[in-house]
């Protein structure tokens, strides 16, 4: 049987534009991107991929920089479902080890799910987020992409 792509999209923030670089410090989730994505029949499939450009700098206290990245279906924020999330984390020594300039890190991740009866017909947001959950501050350098592919 042949797949057939249904619907796709993506957004690209590339790095230096929009609110990038954009420093969040533990605490509170952030809207990174989204898209929407028809979803037509309950034997879609939903393919989702994510890539996030971030830094983390040693200052003078120890750094253990973790952000919690999530897929939302159906809005931006809590009470929108949580579809996906994962962790990246990094441990950078200790101020008297170094380093004292910024390192940069990617995160890339997919997700793949089936469409729900309660989704089909209708055009579903999904939303990529990002909450730092570990200590100091961390900063979304970008570029963040996020892209959507519904299949059948």
């Amino acid at each position: 049987m042949a797949v057939i792509i249904n619907d796709y999209q993506f957004q690209e923030v590339p790095v230096g534009t929009g609110s990038l670089p954009l420093s969040i410090s533990p605490g509170s989730e952030v809207l990174l991107t989204s898209i929407f994505l028809q979803v037509t029949n309950v034997n879609n499939r939903i393919e989702l991929k994510a890539t996030i450009g971030w830094e983390a700098q040693l200052l003078v206290l120890n750094i253990v920089p973790k952000l919690l990245f999530r897929i939302r279906r159906g809005g931006t924020s809590a009470p929108a479902t949580v579809v996906f999330q994962t962790t990246d984390s990094v441990f950078l020594g200790t101020a008297s080890e170094g380093p004292w300039v910024p390192l940069d890190f990617t995160t890339s991740f997919q997700h793949t799910e089936t469409a729900i009866p309660a989704i089909v017909g209708t055009f579903q947001q999904y939303s990529l987020t990002v909450e730092h959950i570990g200590q100091n501050v961390a900063t979304i350098t970008g570029p963040v992409h996020l892209d959507g592919t519904v299949l059948l």
